[in-house]
């Protein structure tokens, strides 16, 4: 019996792709299914799906005609899954080798914890290692955190389906953003949430990744915060926490790599 469904969506993701697959395929934990979605790409990411589909029989290929979008193809993964937990990776990320046996021991030996994230380190276009991406640890310090910034990466969850479940999973009407408006969902209904204190994932921040957060995106995320805030009961006078992005977006561009040195999910590498 599958314990573990693997969710992941790929548009356009060439160049990356390949990276993604063997560190999955590669894992010291065998029992899972991988459900990837092409997502209408029209480089070579198709082909490269059909390839490692004919090389291993855990990959579940879904080819949609147009492009559907990152949330519908989670939710319809979701759907199709057969696993007790669910686990997201994106298609330019790279799992290391032992993050899902390491995540699906603390989740069997922890049943009250309903989702798992786990540290993880930036890399650039090239691979090159670029910071640390910390996250608070117990799900305390993860509330505490979740109104100033989103406290656990999306690509390196694992959580529980039926929990999960209560919620609906993500909301389709978020085409960006989606992990974060479910955790304030999840959070409101009392689920709960914890992080391994250990990088497990290399997350792919390339040279478009500021530039992809434009001045609409962020926005969108300040509006996300002024819904999401009242799941969590979040006292008015903290709403000031929603205009964090706003400002974010406001910063030049040169400038925006000094300033992102004061999140304090991200340290400098030793």
């Amino acid at each position: 019996m599958i314990k573990v469904s693997i969710i992941m969506s790929a548009y356009n993701s060439e160049k990356f792709l390949s990276l993604a697959l063997d560190s999955l395929i590669q894992q010291s934990y065998t029992n899972f299914e991988l459900i990837i979605f092409d997502d209408g790409s029209n480089d070579n990411t198709r082909s490269i799906i059909i390839d490692y589909t004919g090389k291993d029989n855990r990959i579940i290929p879904v080819f949609n005609d147009e492009n559907m979008g990152l949330t519908a193809n989670l939710n319809r993964g979701i759907k199709l899954s057969k696993g007790k937990y669910i686990a997201r990776m994106d298609a330019d990320d790279i799992s290391f080798p032992e993050r899902f046996e390491k995540q699906v021991r603390f989740l069997d030996n922890h049943p009250d914890i309903d989702l798992l994230g786990t540290g993880s380190i930036d890399i650039d276009q090239y691979g090159n290692k670029i910071q640390l991406r910390t996250v608070p640890e117990n799900h305390q310090e993860i509330i505490n955190l979740l109104p100033r910034a989103n406290p656990i990466t999306h690509s390196s969850v694992m959580f529980r389906k039926m929990s999960f479940d209560k919620i609906n999973f993500y909301n389709e009407s978020y085409r960006t953003t989606q992990d974060y408006e479910m955790w304030f969902r999840a959070a409101g209904i009392g689920l709960k949430f914890h992080n391994l204190n250990e990088v497990l994932l290399k997350y792919r921040m390339d040279a478009n990744y500021v530039s992809r957060k434009s001045f609409s995106y962020r926005l969108y995320d300040c509006k996300l915060r002024l819904q999401s805030f009242k799941y969590i009961k979040l006292p008015y006078y903290k709403y000031y926490y929603a205009f964090i992005p706003v400002i974010l977006g406001l910063v030049p561009k040169k400038l925006y790599p000094i300033v992102k040195k004061m999140d304090p999910r991200m340290k400098p590498l030793n």
